[in-house]
């Protein structure tokens, strides 16, 4: 049986319970319910929260450390490592099937770091180009009325075979047939806010037992290189999961990529993990 490892987490993430609805600041002394709903019903100023979650389905010992993401996958796109833009060039989305013309979401950030969020409408294996060219997406969500039939793409304009980007170093999202959401434990912390780590999880995703794998929380200042700011590890037969909560929370400033990623002792290997960020205005 796995095993969940919890650390403490702060007060200001958990109940408090005098009548006070005072702040200290933009953080909750003194409330009838907990921080995060009151976050989540946008009844604290400048503040908000994302939860990023990914998933490597299938990667092998050669690979090295990959990014937890769709990309790490033995598949038409076979992308370990996700690339990140330099400048505002991710600009067209197609699927692999010919039958998917759905609205979907696409959440990134704009040529000047800011929350940008857009629908656009998939034409199959044909190209679709995006309103607004970003420089970075982090999640794309089907938001129609049926399932993804193929796989998705979110990518900088390039060649296209049937839909499938011919340049996987390009490919910036993915989803995953029957999904309908991108699994991506990425992120770029936007302009002008400041985010909060509060926890983090990691675990075995159908992996053979016995298997080992070592989990890097990453990150990348803007201008800088990325760190390791966290390692651990899990065992298919014992550790199956891990779940880090920061009695202080870890801080990323405004532009900063945030990153999981994995290595295994095992081929056909799969794991996923996620983190929950509080964004608060600058």
């Amino acid at each position: 049986m796995g095993r969940n490892y919890r650390h403490s987490a702060p007060s200001e993430f958990g109940i408090v319970t005098n009548d006070s609805s005072a702040y200290l600041g933009k953080v909750a002394v003194g409330s009838s319910v907990s921080f995060g709903l009151e976050v989540a019903q946008g009844d604290v100023g400048g503040t908000s929260f994302i939860h990023k979650f990914g998933k490597a389905p299938d990667f092998d010992i050669n690979d090295g450390f990959v990014t937890v993401w769709d990309g790490s996958d033995d598949g038409d796109i076979d992308q370990t490592i996700y690339q990140y833009s330099t400048t505002a060039d991710i600009d067209t989305i197609s699927s692999s099937s010919a039958s998917d013309v759905q609205v979907v979401e696409i959440q990134g950030l704009d040529s000047n770091f800011l929350v940008n969020l857009q629908t656009a409408t998939l034409a199959g294996q044909a190209s679709t180009m995006l309103v607004t060219p970003l420089v970075r997406v982090f999640r794309m969500k089907n938001i129609d009325s049926s399932n993804i039939n193929g796989h998705a793409y979110c990518y900088v304009n390039t060649t296209a075979t049937a839909g499938v980007p011919d340049e996987p170093t390009f490919v910036r999202a993915i989803m995953q047939p029957d999904l309908n959401q991108t699994l991506m434990a990425v992120y770029t912390v936007p302009a002008g806010k400041t985010a909060y780590m509060s926890n983090f999880y990691f675990g075995v995703a159908g992996a053979i037992k016995t298997s080992a794998h070592v989990m890097h929380l990453i990150a990348r200042p803007d201008g800088q290189v990325f760190q390791i700011k966290h390692a651990s590890s899990v065992i298919a037969d014992g550790t199956s999961h891990f779940q880090h909560f920061y009695d202080v929370p870890e801080v990323f400033q405004e532009k900063t990529d945030i990153e999981m990623q994995s290595d295994t002792d095992t081929n056909v290997a799969a794991v996923a993990g996620g983190f929950d960020l509080t964004l608060v205005d600058n």
